[in-house]
This record gives structure tokens, C-alpha cells and sequence, in this order.
């Protein structure tokens, strides 16, 4: 191997132990639970978005009968998070399922009951929770079904 081989060598193997590297997020589990005027939220989803100062990845899990639990390995980051919170509950039938919406029909039922969140909660939430490395993060969200924020 001539010299010029042995130095591109050296510097790919430079170049893929740098592409390598993964950063390290600090991240703590959290459990809780999630309301809607007073019930637990039937099915969603609660994103942990971090805030701030908080710079890294987002954290998302599922929401089951009103309660939610991840652990630490894929977590929020410690630190101010944004909460965003969404309901997956499409009342059972998809909107473009036509089959359904025939049956439901012929049935006499005219609409379908799906949780809504109002967008305070969500895509223009304010919620924020400081998650802490150490002790129990177990959350708490009383959410209400009528917007609070008063339309211009």
C-alpha cells in the first residue's frame, strides 16, 4: 500500500468515527394521567417538548383510558417542557371509512361522538412542567372541553 492510500485511509476512518457520535439527552420517565372535564381522556397522545433552555429531542407516548407512562430510556428531557396534548378518539369509524358511514346511517345515528381537545391544549398549547432527574414525575392535567381563550 503506497503512502497515498495508507493517508486517504486514515482520514476516512477520521471521518466515520466523527459520524459516529450520538449525543446525550438527559431524560427521566414520567407517568400520569390526563382529564377531560373531570374523565379520563378515552385515547390520546401527550407530547413533552423541550423549552426554553431545554434544547434535544421530543418525547411522545400514547394515551390509554386516561392514563400515560413512559420510561426513562425514551422519556422527556429533564428540564421545561412543552405540553401538547391530542385525542386519537375518532368516535371508532374513520371519517372516509363509507361502509361505516352507510351502517351508521341505515341505522338512524347521525353523528358520530369524537373527543376533541380545544388547540389550547395542543398545537397552541401553553402548558409547560419542569421534569426533574431525580424522584417521582407523575403529572397531573385537568383539561376542559370549552376553550378558555376568548375569540377575537
Amino acid at each position: 500500500m503506497n503512502s497515498k492510500n495508507l493517508t486517504l485511509l486514515f482520514v476516512l476512518s477520521l471521518l466515520l468515527v466523527g459520524c459516529g457520535s450520538k449525543q446525550d439527552f438527559s431524560r427521566a420517565a414520567v407517568r400520569g394521567i390526563v382529564k377531560l372535564d373531570g374523565d379520563p381522556l378515552p385515547e390520546g397522545v401527550i407530547r413533552f417538548i423541550p423549552s426554553e433552555d431545554n434544547k434535544g429531542p421530543q418525547a411522545s407516548v400514547t394515551i390509554h383510558n386516561g392514563i400515560f407512562s413512559i420510561g426513562k430510556d425514551f422519556g422527556p428531557l429533564v428540564g421545561t417542557n412543552r405540553i401538547e396534548i391530542i385525542s386519537t378518539d375518532d368516535g371508532g369509524f374513520a371519517p372516509d371509512d363509507e361502509q361505516a358511514l352507510e351502517k351508521m346511517k341505515a341505522a338512524g345515528i347521525k353523528r358520530i361522538k369524537v373527543v376533541t381537545i380545544p388547540p389550547e391544549y395542543n398545537r397552541h398549547s401553553t402548558l409547560t412542567e419542569s421534569i426533574t432527574a431525580e424522584g417521582e414525575n407523575e403529572l397531573v392535567f385537568e383539561l376542559t372541553s370549552t376553550s378558555t381563550k376568548k375569540s377575537n
